[in-house]
């Protein structure tokens, strides 16, 4: 009887605590979901939806610069500017393929996370690599904040370039073709 006994109630202190683990790894999992949500939301920038129109004007202005400008010698802080605006214009796709590729990393983790939530919760797979696998997942979360940072700090760099060249490149660029029609 007192085997019975004994091998009852390990029976019941495993299971409680596999209960107990449980309960942390989903608490884990819960937490690197709030953090993919936090992440998500500091993406959208009403100013996204306008990039393929500031890369048309950009380009435009380029192009009307290099259609127009028919100097010797050219002013070096004309010549500084020009460049940093070219730069500036080349930097937008780098930027935008950063932002695709954070979107899609946060739906595909989002997914992941929301799979091995269900696992746990259910007691399906190799439960004791559970551990294992949220330090994986933390990991990819990691490396999508740091990914995510990268591209905020492109962003900004880009808009705030493009607000301190562009008004200046265009306006420059519209007295040389007002210069050709005159000649």
């Amino acid at each position: 009887m007192k085997k019975w006994f004994f091998v009852f109630f390990g029976i019941l202190l495993f299971t409680s605590c596999a209960d107990l683990q449980r309960e942390s790894y989903l608490k884990q999992i819960g937490a690197l979901q709030e953090k993919l949500l936090e992440i998500e939301n500091t993406l959208p920038d009403s100013r996204l939806s306008d990039i393929s129109s500031i890369k048309v004007k950009t380009m435009q202005t380029e192009l009307r610069i290099k259609q127009n400008l028919q100097l010797d010698t050219i002013d070096m802080a004309l010549a500084k500017k020009l460049d940093a605006y070219k730069l500036m214009r080349k930097s937008i796709k780098p930027m935008m393929q950063q932002f695709m590729k954070v979107r899609d990393g946060i739906k595909e983790e989002k997914a992941v996370l929301k799979r091995l939530h269900q696992d746990i919760q259910d007691g399906r797979g190799e439960r004791q690599r559970y551990a294992s696998y949220i330090r994986f997942e933390r990991q990819k979360v990691k490396q999508l904040s740091e990914l995510s940072a990268d591209y905020l700090r492109a962003k900004a760099t880009f808009f705030s370039e493009y607000a301190r060249l562009y008004p200046s490149v265009e306006a420059f660029s519209q007295t040389l073709l007002l210069k050709k029609q005159r000649n």
